[in-house]
């Protein structure tokens, strides 16, 4: 816990005014895209996965929101300004191609007619639009923060710790399709746009740019 709090307060106010800009950026044109179609809608084809999940607002609606969870914590535990660098080159790279395809080839995701009263579903129908489902950024950030929590932690995690993050991550990809927010194909292509971020954001990087040797010597600003 302590190396926890030592890695949150390393470049603190760096990361704080990126998290403010990145998301100020990111849910103004997430919530365009989303209610705004400025081409004809295309349809996304159904698969077996789609025909065959209920929807099921609860629980998976809590799963779903779950992942707000650790998407807003992983990125302030870097600890070094070339990994974080990186980690905003690919948050960027993501951004900006599901806008584009947002923009050009506009589809509308599954949305229940009555997306029922839990608070969940509440949050999730009322806080974005249905028109940004492929790709499906629940997925791609899903891959991408996953990959970025194992650049730091994976050779160190116990293999338990793991699994429940497989499980959990597998829980919530099921939950877009249970509460109807995405096709699958949408979380295909989220999945795939997520690994390419990382891919490029990170080739070439060394290790020391998300694993410091201790990171209790590197003062609250910082290593450059």
């Amino acid at each position: 816990m302590t190396q926890m709090l030592a890695r949150l307060r390393i470049e603190w106010r760096w990361k704080l005014w990126l998290t403010v800009a990145l998301n100020l950026v990111f849910w103004g044109g997430y919530e365009l895209f989303g209610r705004h179609a400025f081409f004809p809608l295309r349809p996304v084809p159904m698969t077996w996965l789609d025909r065959h999940i209920p929807f099921q607002p609860s629980p998976w609606g809590w799963i779903y929101l779950s992942q707000f969870s650790f998407t807003a914590v992983v990125p302030w535990l870097l600890t070094t300004r070339d990994g974080i660098r990186r980690y905003v080159a690919g948050f960027v790279i993501m951004m900006v191609v599901s806008f584009l395809i947002y923009l050009f080839l506009p589809t509308i995701a599954p949305w229940p007619a009555d997306g029922g009263s839990t608070v969940p579903m509440y949050i999730i129908l009322h806080g974005s639009g249905p028109m940004n489902a492929i790709p499906s950024l629940h997925a791609a950030f899903l891959i991408y923060m996953g990959a970025l929590a194992w650049r730091m932690f994976g050779r160190v995690t116990p293999f338990w710790v793991i699994l429940v993050a497989i499980v959990w991550g597998g829980a919530i990809l099921y939950s877009t399709i249970a509460t109807r927010q995405h096709y699958a194909l949408d979380l295909a292509a989220g999945m795939v746009l997520g690994w390419i971020a990382d891919a490029l954001a990170w080739r070439g990087a060394s290790a020391a740019a998300t694993m410091p040797v201790r990171v209790d010597s590197a003062s609250c600003s910082g290593a450059r």
